[in-house]
């Protein structure tokens, strides 16, 4: 029987957004977005965890060089210091933000192996997608 086994591992970014929508008042964004109907910051931290069979040869689920790689790549040097509301228009939740997490990934990532994919905006509040998410979505 092959022994699996999860590994996970944490990246951080800053970056800047403004929750709004254009097709609606001022009065109505400020009203169901509040302060974050304003211009403002996050230091986000990415967590990242994955499930699946530890390879025999190498010992490892993943070589966390190489998913740090990917991640930094694909995600942290498109969003550290940038403008969310660049990269996913008008509603950049964090939610929102997970899934072009994700697409960022496609492809370059075996997705079937993330277990659990978490983006904190603080340190109380975060959003996050777990396998299930994910396989509904593949």
């Amino acid at each position: 029987m092959p022994r699996s086994a999860h590994i996970q591992c944490e990246l951080f970014f800053e970056a800047s957004h403004r929750i709004q929508r254009d097709d609606w008042s001022q009065e109505r964004n400020q009203q169901l977005f509040g302060r974050c109907n304003r211009l403002h910051g996050h230091s986000y931290r990415l967590r990242v965890a994955l499930h699946g069979p530890i390879d025999p040869d190498s010992g490892m689920v993943m070589n966390f060089t190489d998913l740090k790689r990917i991640l930094r790549a694909r995600v942290l040097d498109r969003l550290d210091h940038s403008h969310l509301n660049d990269h996913l228009g008008d509603l950049s939740t964090a939610e929102n933000l997970l899934w072009w997490i994700v697409e960022q990934l496609r492809g370059h990532l075996d997705l079937s192996l993330v277990h659990r994919l978490e983006l904190w905006e603080t340190r109380t509040a975060c959003a996050y997608l777990t396998q299930e998410d994910l396989r509904d979505y593949l």
